[in-house]
């Protein structure tokens, strides 16, 4: 029996009515500090995967690329585990905004757009930086060169900030939600 496009949309929104307004999710966004604790720890996260990406980037030796490649893949799980809950809190999810109110919309698409600043502002940065490097390691005066893999973690962290800053950006300045009950 095939269902009709209105029906499928109809069934997609209240699936995703049932994840994000699920009283566990919401209790887990309600409260303001709590929901700090996470992006804190979301944020030591994204800097232990940014070191092991460095040090799995840079290394010449097999066991600590084997360390690195471990590391990263265990701080990666919980980061997004814990991006996931945010996501969910924030009701940022794709698909999600044609359920939200206005002015839910209205702060979510304020965040992704400061997001989408803050990004170009640091793959501009990257740019830059990485054309002074190429600058420098080509000089003729030169005596070093600076190693390709110092890009990777430069390129992970704009990924993640693209990725998970509105969402960053709302589970810091949200206020406490009031209970429904």
């Amino acid at each position: 029996m095939k269902r009709s496009p209105e029906e499928r949309a109809e069934a997609h929104l209240q699936k995703l009515r049932t994840r994000f307004e699920d009283p566990k999710i919401r209790r887990l966004w309600a409260d303001r500090s709590a929901r700090r604790r996470r992006l804190f720890l979301a944020l030591f996260l994204v800097l232990l995967g940014t070191a092991a990406l460095t040090s799995l980037a840079l290394s010449q030796s097999t066991l600590t690329v084997l360390g690195s490649s471990l590391a990263l893949l265990v701080v990666l799980i919980p980061l997004n585990i814990t991006f996931q809950v945010l996501e969910a809190g924030s009701r940022t999810m794709h698909g999600y905004e044609l359920v939200v109110d206005e002015r839910q919309r209205a702060e979510i698409e304020s965040a992704r757009s400061l997001g989408h600043s803050i990004t170009s502002a640091l793959l501009i940065l990257a740019v830059a930086i990485a054309g002074a490097a190429h600058l420098l390691s080509t000089n003729p005066a030169a005596d070093h060169t600076v190693p390709i893999g110092v890009f990777l973690p430069v390129a992970y962290l704009v990924l993640v900030v693209h990725r998970y800053f509105p969402v960053a950006y709302l589970a810091w300045t949200q206020p406490d939600e009031t209970s429904g009950d």
